[in-house]
């Protein structure tokens, strides 16, 4: 009986205590700002200016080397890359065999002659292809992680500690029993650096870090890969430089080192060290200036 009670209780109620049927048009009035009281001003004024009551804050920061370079250096490069009655240099393609042969339809093209890969065509430099920074990589390869998975939150921490970006995870692709690797686990991190963030780890590596390594005596010519990108690697010892990693040295009893990639818009390594060189990263054997 007590059950019957609360169901007839329970369904009778329904419409009194729910929700109106009645659609709202509240939303459908139109508000005319020019005809608003004048205590309602506020109401009128664009949401990107600060008195507006939907102003919404955000980061505001000074890129130094972004101005750096579009107010100093992207006329200097484009004085020093320039030459007259320049033409476009050929990159080496890949062959095409022998037509004579019966196999040469359905065989893959043979690799360019004295190169690995084929390369790209280096274009005269001109006002809208000015070499430039667009990007630094930092991938961080830690071999203990496949025994010991917990070592996988000290290099995101690490990481995340020195670039103020969140970490990717990195994974292994092969299998290899000798070296303890399975196929998909995880094995270290990586950030992708852009924007004001690109700009302050640069400054930070080439102002603070560089500098007080003993060891280092410049970044290897050797260092490209022939299509504008330039690697360099920092040890464990290295790593306490950065300022971030220093002054907490307690946090990170477990420091690795990670290799750096600064991805430039060149077409050939000369032209993207010469444009490192000029924000500040030293080469060895490098002329004085």
């Amino acid at each position: 009986m007590l059950k019957q009670c609360l169901r007839l209780f329970s369904t009778a109620g329904a419409r009194l205590g729910g929700y109106s049927t009645v659609q709202p048009v509240h939303h459908l009035v139109k508000i005319k700002k020019s005809a608003l009281m004048p205590k309602y001003d506020e109401v009128s004024i664009p949401k990107d200016d600060i008195e507006s009551v939907g102003f919404r804050p955000t980061e505001i920061e000074q890129d130094r080397v972004a101005e750096h370079y579009r107010n100093s250096l992207k006329s200097d490069l484009m004085l020093y890359f320039y030459e007259h009655d320049a033409e476009v240099v050929r990159g080496q393609k890949l062959r095409d065999h022998d037509p004579t042969s019966p196999y040469a339809l359905y065989r893959h093209k043979r690799k360019p002659r004295g190169f690995g890969r084929p390369t790209r065509d280096v274009y005269p430099i001109g006002p809208t292809n000015i070499p430039e920074l667009t990007g630094i990589s930092l991938n961080l390869y830690a071999k203990d992680a496949h025994v010991y998975p917990w070592l996988n939150i000290s290099t995101s921490l690490q990481l995340a500690q020195i670039t103020n970006v969140k970490p990717k995870p990195v994974k292994s692709k092969i299998n290899d029993l000798s070296w303890k690797v399975r196929m998909g686990k995880r094995c270290g991190a990586k950030v992708e650096l852009t924007g004001s963030d690109m700009s302050q780890f640069l400054l930070t590596l080439t102002e603070l870090v560089l500098p007080r390594i003993r060891t280092f005596r410049g970044v290897p010519k050797k260092s490209g890969d022939k299509f504008g990108n330039i690697s360099i690697g920092l040890d464990p010892e290295d790593v306490k430089f950065f300022p971030e990693i220093e002054h907490f040295q307690e946090l990170f009893p477990n420091l690795f080192g990670f290799h750096i990639t600064f991805k430039t818009s060149a077409r050939t390594d000369d032209a993207a060290r010469v444009l490192l060189s000029s924000l500040g990263l030293p080469f060895e054997n490098a002329p004085a200036m």
